[in-house]
């Protein structure tokens, strides 16, 4: 009788609790640091989240160790509710491209939302010959290794997402990582670089003034911003689709139904028309999943990288 009722009491003060929440600050840790592109999603989410919650959200840069400072700082966190961590693909690339990771990527963590998918594009200076991805193919394989391919550091989406191509093209592209996109460009402007792989919004301001050319972008279909430049699955890699990914998670423990009321809340703001808009300029589409689908997403993504990234004999430096 005794045991039952502490159940009760446990229960009715858990309930209580979740019908109060939020009652104080909520924390976004952020892997990267302040000013990046994830950094701005992040306090576009935050800054909505909290007028609808009437509690303030706080942005927490911990940018470092290929996002495992902030990993690692989340997956200590207690789930309580009051801490999210935001994702990306490295999310999934990481337990496999290096011997040791803090976290566990399914045990450590519930999915709370996937918020948008990122195709990626590849871009070239304008003095490199090839014109689209059919005629980079055939350089490839006239001049095996001989084809820089640069992005902004191992193990991120556009350096596994080529070792894929390499793969599935039966090519080989020399990966030349470099630290940002910043050292890239002034090398792929300059003709030191031949190809680079990366996100639209780092490069798109660049295409338009006619700097640099877009060659052929990841995904499936074409991105409506670059509606001229094909896809690699239409040019001759049938199934070929790779897309960068943004997610948040929160800690292992945290109650259903603060996931769901946050997965609501959440999805609520990023399909409205003002921040759709604000996240499609880039280049960026609108996912928001349910917590449910982003858990099959990431398990689907750590099978992919696992095998890539394995095949392709890579570790992390």
């Amino acid at each position: 009788m005794f045991l039952r009722f502490i159940v009760a009491l446990f229960c009715l003060l858990s309930f209580s609790a979740q019908a109060q929440y939020p009652d104080r600050p909520i924390r976004i840790i952020v892997p990267f640091p302040a000013g990046d592109g994830l950094d701005i999603q992040a306090r576009t989410i935050g800054q909505k989240l909290s007028e609808r919650l009437g509690q303030p959200v706080i942005i927490d840069n911990k940018p470092g160790a290929g996002t495992l400072i902030g990993v690692e700082a989340a997956a200590k966190s207690p789930g309580d509710g009051y801490t999210i961590l935001l994702v990306t693909t490295t999310y999934a690339i990481n337990p496999a491209l290096r011997d040791k990771v803090p976290y566990d990527p399914i045990k450590d963590f519930v999915p709370l939302i996937q918020t948008t998918a990122i195709p990626l594009v590849v871009v070239s200076s304008n003095g490199f010959a090839p014109k689209n991805f059919t005629e980079v193919m055939a350089l490839a394989k006239q001049k095996p290794g001989e084809v820089t391919m640069g992005n902004s550091g191992m193990g991120t989406a556009a350096h596994i997402g080529m070792e894929l191509l390499n793969s599935a093209a039966g090519i080989k592209f020399t990966h030349v990582p470099y630290k940002g996109i910043p050292p890239a460009m002034t090398d792929l402007i300059s003709g030191r670089l031949q190809l680079l792989c990366t996100s639209p919004a780092q490069v798109m301001s660049t295409i338009r003034d006619g700097k640099i050319k877009a060659v052929f972008v990841t995904s499936a279909k074409r991105m409506a911003q670059l509606p001229n430049v094909p896809t690699i699955q239409e040019s001759g890699v049938p199934g070929f689709d790779v897309n960068a990914w943004v997610g948040l998670m929160m800690p292992a423990g945290t109650p259903d139904a603060i996931v769901q009321r946050l997965n609501k809340e959440i999805a609520a703001i990023i399909t409205s028309p003002e921040i759709k808009t604000r996240l499609s300029n880039d280049g960026s589409e609108v996912v928001a999943s349910t917590p449910e689908a982003f858990a099959g997403h990431i398990r689907r993504e750590l099978d992919k990288w696992g095998t890539v990234i394995r095949n392709a004999g890579i570790k992390a430096e």
